[in-house]
């Protein structure tokens, strides 16, 4: 039994760390957004208070990454294609499955509030914004992509490796560690 307990606490950490490190960089992202949204409506007088619609889109999003990475669609392309060809195919299907799975949510929200699933698509349909829709779909794409790009360098550079670089000075010398030149 103490194997077993020590096997899933191994698992549990192991994901705990894959997802809090994921949802971190689009908590981080989505608050930069967040702080432009409230900063752009504070000219018009109205207040944006939104941080726990960032936290759980986050948390959304960093589930639909992780995920996603563990499946063909998601490492598709890895290692036939060219890093910005996989870049893009990657942005582009997280983006579409995370749209979907926001969609749903708005969905089953609206369904609880109308009673019907008929009534629930015209209440959506009817108070879309099709101008915020394509700005969080931007927003989205851009955090997806800047995920991508940074998860596929380091995996051609060796997992880390962008990490620790940068996590250097910016003259190429580890931290401690004097630059010879010669």
């Amino acid at each position: 039994m103490g194997e077993a307990a020590t096997g899933w606490r191994a698992v549990l950490w192991r994901e705990a760390r894959a997802v809090g490190a994921v949802t971190l960089y689009f908590l981080f992202c989505f608050g930069v957004i967040l702080a432009l949204k409230k900063l752009f409506l504070a000219d018009y007088d109205i207040e944006v208070y939104a941080l726990s619609t960032a936290v759980v889109s986050a948390l959304i999003a960093a589930k639909v990454v992780v995920t996603l990475d563990h499946t063909r669609a998601g490492t598709r392309f890895d290692a036939s294609r060219a890093l910005v060809l996989a870049v893009v195919y990657k942005t582009v299907i997280y983006g579409v499955v995370g749209f979907g799975v926001l969609f749903a949510e708005e969905l089953f929200h609206a369904y609880r509030a109308s009673g019907g699933l008929g009534d629930a698509v015209t209440t959506l349909w009817a108070h879309r914004n099709r101008n915020v829709i394509l700005a969080k779909a931007i927003c989205v794409g851009l955090t997806f992509a800047g995920y991508h790009l940074y998860t596929g360098i380091d995996r051609q550079l060796g997992e880390g490796t962008l990490r620790r670089l940068l996590g250097r000075p910016a003259g190429g010398a580890e931290p401690g560690k004097e630059r010879r030149h010669g």
